[in-house]
């Protein structure tokens, strides 16, 4: 199947799935609430009587959705989930519980058609209280943000938005990265595969409502006020992260830490407030500054006191260690979605988003740089860096290589004006997106016998 443009990210929605919480108190008495219709668009209760779908309907277990080929609906359930219906779709609240509490469930049927979703409350804490099922396939939930469609031929094609989605069928299961696509196909001995097919919105031979009047009822308060709403990273696994900082209970010791698979909490605002990267976990119980983010990456400081159980706090196997940063000092991080499939031809050249302050216990600085990649089958990364901090210019460049998302560099500054007896200096960083869109790097610049300096910074692709 074929079609116009792939599916945009709710907005509104997404923010909405993080702060479920609230909405929990208000108590839907019903499962969801119709938010926005267009077009033909109809509800088939468990009595077998279909009846016209409009804003403000209230929908409960055993409710069939039902769009035709003019028609839309968008659907906000009781825990902050949302649900974006395309033409030509059926839909079913299979079975639906949100009451705080641990049988709390969210079973749903995609018959035909396609649909989005940003997950809320439920599946939160029991991800087998989530999934969705069509045809020839279940999705299960390992993140907040997906694209579901049934194809013509009874296949299943399913997109990840944030996070990492499940694909079962019959013959196996596969995860589904934020940018990358997954099929299950009409055979069910076959088992998921990725794909490089996306979902789409309609079939070529539908007339869509237009983008304008579908946007109108996609960002909208609960008292249905149109509202701009700003995408941020939500908790989950999956992330791409690197940390730069000294302190400690026994020594001042410097770390630059990096790697995937790293598992992160946000707060509502989308500030990182714990993560689990290189084999420790590191908790932030202060506040934060220099502090930027989108729906790819993010970055900051943190400061005041963080808690870890690394194993260069000193002791041989310390369960937790701390340190308390002040002002000039601090837990430098930047983190993201890391690129799941890298492009294997071309260049990208990336200028900064946004950083830390440069920090070395007593003073703040700057920074200042640039990015470059050639893609290929192992990746040419180059960087060219300025830090300027009490009265010193810290600029260093490297050229690395990668087969990955992630990369890493050192580099050297002889002995002079700059650098009192020599520099040695770490860069850790990642590509994030589906296409390598941000770039992320965190660094640790040792001036022998003056200075550790640390901080972070994320970039975007030209």
């Amino acid at each position: 199947m074929s079609g116009s443009a792939p599916f945009r990210l709710n907005r509104s929605g997404l923010l909405l799935a993080l702060i479920s919480a609230g909405f929990a108190g208000q108590a839907l008495g019903a499962a969801a609430r119709v938010d926005f219709t267009v077009g033909g668009v109809t509800v088939t209760g468990s009595d077998g009587r279909a009846r016209a779908l409009a804003k403000g309907t209230e929908l409960d277990s055993g409710d069939t959705v039902r769009t035709t080929t003019d028609g839309r609906a968008q659907l906000r359930f009781s825990d902050g989930s949302y649900v974006s219906l395309q033409p030509n779709t059926d839909f079913a609240i299979n079975d639906y519980k949100y009451e705080g509490k641990n049988d709390d469930r969210g079973f749903f049927g995609l018959l035909r058609g396609a649909m989005r979703t940003v997950t809320g409350a439920v599946g939160k804490v029991n991800r087998n209280s989530y999934r969705i099922t069509t045809p020839t396939a279940t999705v299960g939930i390992r993140g907040t943000g997906g694209v579901i469609q049934v194809l013509n031929d009874g296949a299943t094609l399913v997109i990840g938005t944030s996070g990492i989605w499940s694909l079962t069928n019959p013959a196996g299961s596969i995860d589904i990265p934020a940018g990358i696509s997954g099929l299950a196909p009409r055979e069910p001995n076959t088992p998921p595969r990725e794909t490089n097919t996306q979902p789409q919105t309609k079939p070529v031979d539908v007339q869509a409502p237009k983008e304008a009047d579908y946007r109108k009822g996609e960002d909208v308060d609960q008292e249905g006020k149109v509202v701009a709403v700003p995408t941020v990273l939500v908790s989950g696994t999956g992330f791409a992260a690197a940390l730069a900082f000294a302190g400690g209970t026994s020594a001042n010791f410097p770390q630059l830490v990096s790697g995937g698979n790293a598992t992160a909490v946000f707060d509502a605002t989308g500030q990182l407030t714990s993560v689990t990267v290189g084999g420790s976990t590191y908790k932030m119980g202060g506040s934060q500054v220099d502090f930027g983010t989108d729906s790819i990456i993010a970055w900051g400081r943190w400061l005041g006191p963080m808690t870890t159980d690394s194993m260069a706090c000193g002791a041989a196997a310390p369960a937790s260690c701390s340190a308390t940063f002040g002002p000039n000092q601090g837990l430098h991080y930047v983190i993201g979605v890391p690129t799941a499939s890298m492009p294997t031809t071309g260049s990208a050249s990336y200028t900064l988003m946004g950083a830390t302050q440069p920090t070395d216990g007593t003073n703040l600085g700057t920074f200042s740089g640039t990015l470059g990649i050639v893609f290929g089958a192992s990746h040419s990364i180059t960087g060219n860096f300025n830090v300027a901090i009490a009265s010193k210019n810290y600029a260093w460049g490297f050229t690395t290589s990668s087969t990955n998302a992630l990369f890493n560099a050192s580099s050297t500054i002889g002995c002079g004006a700059t650098c009192a007896c020599g520099c040695t200096i770490g860069t850790s960083g990642f590509f994030a997106g589906a296409s390598a869109e941000r770039a992320g790097v965190a660094y640790h610049i040792q001036d022998q016998f003056v200075r550790d300096v640390f901080g972070a910074a994320a970039f975007k692709k030209n």
